[in-house]
């Protein structure tokens, strides 16, 4: 591969109407074509359904679709979130992992439906479900029901006071830990790496080096230096670690389509700059077994 190939831009972290993001496949694709990207990841929250819709229109626009899914997990601090590539899509315990998943998203979301009834700003069912495509209903779905329901003036206010993490409408989600999850993405033949680690908020560096460091120990591959939630700071923090660990340094957008419309396809808050160069050092972890 030449070095002009490893320069093209990519994007490894991006959402369709699968998940939470407001761009179906196709459209996503579509938009990816537009930007001028090479590879799109698409890593959808706990499923991979929308990787045969997007297939086809990736080979039509002659991008490389790469295989990715943003696993639900957790940690001693709270809840993390894995994004998984390169694994294979129909390993039992890969696909076992992601309904486990699921399973306690639908329980987690009877308790939201319970809060928000008595906070007085109830929704029903059948209000959240109209805004989900695919197989996972999230909060932003409750926030768009109930910007329906005449309860907030946008989904931002619906998140600013009730849906945020620790809000009065937070639900703690029950999912695998992190090791668990991080043991079967290698036994699947992918690979992970720690999504935006800010939302850890564990304080210090030496906090956040422990963290990485046990999840090396069980297979984790890299870190999102490069994610628009995460100053310029952070993101020297978080690559040094990664350089001192020898675990690589990753980023993406975190593309949501209108559901974050601050956030742009490939370039984020305007900062996110990730080339195919990172993604082949991902390749090549998988390649060589680490």
């Amino acid at each position: 591969m030449t070095v002009l190939d490893l320069q093209r831009p990519i994007d490894l972290h991006a959402h369709t109407t699968h998940s939470d993001g407001s761009f179906s496949p196709t459209e996503l694709l579509d938009h990816a074509a537009e930007v001028g990207l090479a590879a799109l990841a698409i890593t959808d929250h706990d499923t991979t359904s929308a990787l045969a819709e997007a297939r086809p229109v990736a080979a039509k626009h002659g991008i490389e679709l790469l295989a990715g899914c943003e696993v639900t997990v957790a940690m001693p601090s709270g809840i993390a979130h894995l994004l998984t590539y390169a694994f294979d899509e129909d390993h039992p315990g890969f696909q076992g992992l992601l309904r486990e998943v699921r399973d306690g998203r639908d329980a987690r979301n009877v308790r939201i439906h319970e809060k928000l009834e008595a906070l007085k700003v109830p929704v029903s069912e059948d209000d959240v479900r109209v805004h989900a495509v695919g197989q996972i209903v999230a909060r932003p779905h409750f926030a768009q029901a109930m910007l329906d329901r005449g309860h907030v003036d946008d989904v931002r206010q619906a998140f600013d006071r009730y849906l945020r993490d620790g809000g009065p409408a937070y639900v703690r989600p029950q999912v695998p830990r992190a090791a668990d999850a991080i043991e079967i993405v290698v036994a699947a033949g992918g690979i992970s790496v720690l999504a935006h680690p800010r939302s850890l908020k564990l304080g210090s560096r030496a906090a956040y080096r422990e963290a990485f460091s046990s999840l090396k120990d069980v297979g984790l591959t890299g870190i999102e230096v490069e994610h628009p939630s995460q100053d310029a700071k952070l993101r020297r923090q978080f690559g040094a670690l990664a350089d001192e660990l020898d675990l690589e340094r990753s980023g993406g957008s975190d593309f949501h389509g209108t559901n974050k419309p601050w956030i742009a396809l490939g370039a984020g808050d305007g900062t996110i700059d990730i080339t195919y160069a990172t993604w082949a050092r991902l390749l090549a972890r998988v390649r060589d077994g680490a």
